[in-house]
């Protein structure tokens, strides 16, 4: 029997005050740090509110999951529909696509750490790979309309964003503190070659 999705206005604040908190968690430490017991202390709510709300944790982690990806697709629409179109610099674009692919308000290691875990995280969790999947789709898609209309349009997207996760992997790695910048320096390499693709 599946639990109740909060029918009631007190329901449906508890809810979402529930996912609001896993939220936050998935955007700052990573799918792994939700649990039942982290979720309630920060919504301020009993422990057994997590399970009254949702079948199990992986719906709630399912539901945190797509909340994030929301906004950051959001945010990445946001971007793209500021810089219009037109032409602009190797430079300003890996700034726009680093923007797009990392998020505007992720600028140290430790934020860039928590995205990619949950990006991972649809290796341990299975239920959030449609989340993911769909909102991985639709950021590709907006770097391929920043890189449109202008001289970078003959570089695919999949090598921008396999420049990008890989810079900031290994930066992550090495731990310099510089993940989002090295993946922007890049970017704007890859972009200034005069090479056919």
């Amino acid at each position: 029997m599946a639990a109740p999705t909060g029918t009631t206005p007190k329901g449906e604040a508890r809810r979402e005050a529930l996912v609001a908190a896993a939220a936050e968690l998935v955007a700052g430490h990573g799918p792994d740090a939700v649990s039942h017991r982290s979720v309630a202390a920060a919504a301020g709510l009993p422990l057994a509110a997590t399970t009254y709300y949702f079948r199990d944790l992986t719906d709630l982690l399912v539901a945190a999951v797509d909340r994030v990806s929301a906004a950051e697709v959001a945010g990445a629409e946001a971007v793209v529909a500021a810089a219009g179109r037109g032409r602009r610099s190797a430079r300003t674009t890996a700034g726009l696509v680093a923007d797009v692919l990392l998020g505007t308000g992720r600028h140290t290691d430790a934020d860039l750490q928590a995205h990619y875990e949950r990006l991972l995280a649809g290796g341990r969790h299975p239920a959030v790979r449609p989340v993911l999947q769909a909102a991985g789709a639709r950021l590709h898609g907006l770097v391929g309309e920043l890189l449109t209309g202008g001289e970078h349009r003959e570089v695919p997207v999949a090598v921008v964003v396999a420049v990008v996760d890989g810079t900031v992997v290994s930066a992550l790695v090495e731990r310099d503190g510089h993940a989002r910048a090295a993946a922007e320096e890049a970017v704007t390499d890859l972009l200034s070659r005069r090479r056919r693709w």
